[in-house]
């Protein structure tokens, strides 16, 4: 009997189902993963942030809303607003990402940071109507 080597029509069906399966699995698995990156490199950059501004107050006694001013280098896709009633008070400060449309991250210090809380970093949706506005943690 001359019988052939190799694998049917069927059996190639049934391995190329098998990996499809897994595939529509990690995905899903794959972007929550890269959300979660994208996240904690913001947190990262505020926390950066938070240090150089606190280096900047221990030196000028105010802080600075314009990033050139301090010793800190952003993450090429997060964008950062510092906003600030009061540079001598303290300041907020609000990362995107642009990887996470929807996101952002919020950090507050002196006597713009909630009681208790100087410096945390929350990160949410950012609110309806708004652009990257800082939201109240």
């Amino acid at each position: 009997m001359n019988r052939r080597r190799g694998f049917t029509f069927v059996e190639l069906l049934v391995v190329m189902l098998f990996i499809g399966a897994l595939s529509a699995m990690a995905v899903p698995r794959f972007r929550e993963f890269k959300t979660r990156a994208s996240l904690a490199v913001m947190q990262s950059d505020l926390a950066n942030l938070r240090i150089a501004e606190e280096s900047y107050w221990a030196e000028h006694q105010q802080y600075v809303t314009d990033t050139a001013s301090l010793d800190f280098r952003r993450t090429s896709q997060v964008q950062l607003t510092i906003t600030s009633q009061n540079v001598v008070g303290g300041y907020t400060a609000v990362a995107t990402h642009s990887n996470v449309p929807g996101r952002q991250c919020v950090t507050a210090m002196g006597a713009e940071a909630a009681p208790r809380e100087p410096g945390s970093i929350h990160c949410g949706a950012i609110p309806s109507g708004s652009s990257a506005v800082p939201a109240t943690p």
